[in-house]
């Protein structure tokens, strides 16, 4: 008769297979699940392919030149051109940090601008609501400027470029917006427009800066440029071919002299490594990794040894033994569980008595008293009798003051009978 299996092996081997890559998978994700599927944030970042993002932007810088996604800030310490581009999350001690990094080199700063909203019917795509995010942020440049919206102008002819941009030739944004203040230097002028939509606070309407505003300005006497309209560089922007066209020439100019890396960073962002390390990553991470992957194959080792049986089948032992040891064993384990071990001396000398008299051929019938007299005579002279070793065992009411008792009572027998 053939022995019924209720699962069939298969089915069970590959459902644990399946749940250990599913449990893999799931630390991997957990570990390193917020630098997957980063371009589909919807975010103004370098890595975000939504309107208000740069991945277009580093896409087309990298076609002519090689480009470098920083997550460290320490990797910024360079003299190519770093392109920084600021959220309305993004603290004002990073980017002053970076910046104070940098020093003299080059380095340009997108602001915001778009205020949006997740576009439910395309997975990573934006609705921009409301221009005017420039001016919470104009603080990130650490000098007395004012960032502005302006109303569209009525004609779409460009802009001409000014000092280092001179000779680029820029389309102006929709509702565009623009930078003013001391220090400034402008590059990219807003041109004729028709007023400011919206200032900043603690600018009022109307009123024009020296420089006038702009789209695209040098801060101080370094090398810190400023995109006010971030229109002029983001993915909804680089659509059209002219301000494709000319963001690629700004940053070729605005590189050094030698213009072979451009950096994009991604600390102020959010996404950088310092900022996403986490206990789980680190076991995943060189030097750790190698601890780890150690521990998986011990874990392994040790299925396997689980799984499979070694050696002959240990048959298990009985919870009750058989014998007159095993029954001696249990009844001293159940005296010792009640606390009753100290009121067995008397008993014990009975054995004894009964024992040695055996052992000695003392008359038989007499009662306890005289068969102690008679074993009293039998001892040694100058040792305890045995009565007085019997009323010792009486008395003792602790275990230790019963087994001091019941030991020189043993050694009296051992001299008794030989």
């Amino acid at each position: 008769m053939s022995q019924h299996q209720p699962f069939n092996p298969r089915l069970v081997v590959g459902l644990v297979v399946a749940g250990i890559l599913a449990f893999a998978a799931l630390v991997l994700l957990l570990a390193f699940g917020s630098r997957i599927g980063t371009g589909q944030d919807g975010r103004a970042h370098a890595l975000s392919v939504s309107a208000v993002g740069y991945k277009g932007l580093v896409d087309l810088v990298g076609t002519f030149t090689e480009t470098h996604l920083v997550e460290d800030v320490a990797d910024l310490d360079t003299d190519h051109l770093a392109v920084i581009a600021v959220e309305p999350q993004s603290r004002a001690e990073d980017v002053r940090t970076i910046l104070n990094l940098r020093g003299d080199r080059p380095t340009l700063i997108i602001l915001p601008k778009w205020q949006t909203v997740p576009d439910r019917a395309h997975r990573g795509w934006v609705r921009g609501v409301i221009p005017g995010l420039g001016g919470s942020m104009a603080e990130v440049i650490g000098a007395d400027v004012a960032v502005a919206t302006y109303r569209s102008q009525e004609s779409d002819a460009p802009v001409e470029g000014q000092g280092a941009l001179a000779g680029l030739r820029f389309p102006v944004p929709r509702a565009p917006q623009g930078i003013e203040g001391q220090g400034i230097e402008v590059l990219v002028p807003l041109g004729p427009a028709n007023g400011p939509a919206g200032a900043a606070p603690g600018k009022k309407p109307g009123a024009e800066a020296p420089s006038g505003p702009a789209l695209v300005a040098r801060v101080g006497e370094g090398r810190l440029y400023v995109v006010a309209d971030p229109d002029l560089v983001n993915n909804h922007g680089l659509r059209d071919p002219a301000t494709a066209r000319a963001a690629l020439a700004m940053i070729e100019r605005l590189n050094t002299d030698e213009p072979d890396l451009v950096d994009f960073d991604l600390t102020v962002n959010g996404l950088g490594a310092a900022q996403a390390r986490s206990m789980l990553r680190l076991a995943f991470e060189p030097p750790f990794l190698a601890m780890t992957l150690a521990l998986l194959f011990a874990a392994l080792l040790a299925g396997l040894h689980g799984a499979f049986r070694f050696g002959p089948v240990r048959r298990p032992e009985r919870a009750i033994a058989f014998g007159k040891a095993a029954l001696v064993e249990n009844s001293a384990g159940l005296i010792r569980l009640a606390g009753r071990e100290a009121r067995l001396g008397g008993a014990y000398a009975d054995v004894v008595r009964q024992d040695v008299a055996r052992a000695v051929h003392a008359p038989p019938g007499r009662e306890a008293a005289e068969t102690d007299a008679y074993l009293d005579r039998l001892g040694p002279r100058d040792g305890p009798s045995f009565s007085a070793l019997a009323a010792e065992l009486a008395r003792a009411r602790d275990r230790h003051a019963l087994m001091a008792a019941a030991r020189a009572m043993m050694r009296w027998k051992r001299e008794v009978v030989k």
